[in-house]
């Protein structure tokens, strides 16, 4: 029976991206190749709701005593360091990242510094930026009016 293989073109740039990252990381400081990487950056989600901002930044593997969160002003900087465990023998492939990272924001105005509030669960630290009162949005309720403007009306 004949079998048809449907060829993929990208398929074999990818191999050829990981290959030039492999041949070029030696030359750039690349982790992998041994070498002091630069600074990494965490990734990050951030989410707006009604009462706020919601920022959660992925650090597996980084215990929250390596972590430091500070405000000032309107500037949120979150800062930390990955440091490798174990031993760095012959044989070990890795594709995690090591060193110090920086993330840092600049918040809303309408923000409620002080009730800025951080927790670590499974490798994520969520920082929750609750809206100050007077920027959450309200309803206004529309009063009856009074009884000469419904009759100057009619």
């Amino acid at each position: 029976m004949l079998s048809m293989t449907r060829w993929n073109p990208f398929e074999e740039l990818t191999g050829l991206h990981r290959e030039m990252d492999r041949v070029f990381g030696r030359y750039v400081g690349d982790e992998r190749a041994g070498t002091p990487a630069a600074a990494w950056i965490p990734a990050t989600e951030i989410n707006r709701g009604d009462e706020g901002w919601r920022v959660r930044i992925a650090l597996p593997g980084i215990d929250p005593k390596d972590v430091s969160i500070d405000l000032h002003g309107n500037n949120l900087m979150i800062a930390g360091e990955r440091t490798r465990g174990g031993s760095d023998g012959e044989g070990r492939t890795s594709e995690f990242h090591y060193g110090r990272f920086e993330r840092s924001f600049t918040l809303p105005a309408n923000v409620d510094a002080e009730k800025v509030s951080a927790d670590y669960a499974h490798g994520v630290l969520e920082l929750t930026l609750p809206l100050a009162e007077t920027a959450k949005p309200r309803r206004i309720a529309i009063g009856a009016g009074s009884k000469d403007a419904v009759e100057h009306a009619a």
